[in-house]
């Protein structure tokens, strides 16, 4: 009874972030990934974890996109996500035959890196071209395949492409969307959707449809960038957590 007690104080805290991390989404335009795979290895195997943000961030950013997809444009995200597509494995790959503590401290890193430069503000150079495109694509493809985090590469080119809020809000999830199908698909070909897995998404889905609504109805209320900087302090005590 104690074990079947503890499972669904785990399940209900992964339901909790994943809500946590849909509401971050949904305010923001970003940090799904990023919240959510940086708390859940605190209750579940890491690899676990990532499998578990991939199949329910596709369903996040399917809404996400449909909301938003006025101020999408395929033509700017193509050769983000043919580059991307070549990479992904290599990320799933390497997540395979990586000790998990030094994923772990990776993934610490990667955190921290997004978090300093945001709040940074650097003044970026403008990136124009399809090999800058394809250069950014191929490094978000490798951290989707890993760790799910695939974001700030993104965000990064498209601050030195001048999209505006607007923009990255109705582009980044359909990138997202074209990377969590080929993640997905990957993962499958690896074997890591299993039975388990399917009952930990289906216990966390509620709460991320939750944390969604919630977040699209206090965006109209709640100054998004005050909030931004707020997740940006949970995710570098979150970073330095993770490096410890």
């Amino acid at each position: 009874m104690d074990i079947l007690d503890a499972s669904m104080v785990d399940s209900l805290w992964i339901g909790l972030i994943v809500g946590l991390a849909s509401f971050v989404q949904s305010l923001t335009g970003f940090g799904f990934a990023l919240v959510a795979v940086s708390l859940l290895p605190f209750f579940m195997e890491l690899q676990l974890a990532v499998t578990l943000v991939i199949a329910v961030g596709l369903l996040g950013n399917v809404a996400l996109w449909w909301y938003y997809r006025e101020s999408f444009e395929w033509s700017r995200i193509v050769h983000l996500s043919a580059a991307a597509l070549v990479t992904i494995p290599l990320g799933v790959l390497g997540l395979q035959y990586v000790p998990e503590h030094l994923a772990l401290q990776l993934l610490g890193v990667m955190v921290l890196a997004y978090v300093i430069y945001s709040w940074l503000q650097l003044s970026l150079p403008e990136l124009t071209g399809k090999p800058w495109a394809y250069a950014f694509g191929a490094a978000s493809g490798v951290l989707t395949g890993a760790f799910n985090i695939g974001g700030p590469p993104i965000v990064i080119y498209g601050n030195c492409n001048q999209w505006s809020p607007q923009e990255l809000k109705g582009n980044l999830p359909g990138v997202f969307c074209v990377l969590s199908l080929a993640a997905i698909a990957t993962h499958l070909w690896q074997g890591d959707f299993n039975l388990d897995l399917m009952v930990q998404v289906g216990y966390a889905a509620p709460f991320f449809v939750v944390g969604l609504g919630l977040g699209i109805w206090l965006s109209k209320y709640i100054d998004a960038a005050s909030f931004r900087q707020v997740i940006l302090v949970l995710l570098g005590v979150i970073g330095l957590k993770l490096l410890v």
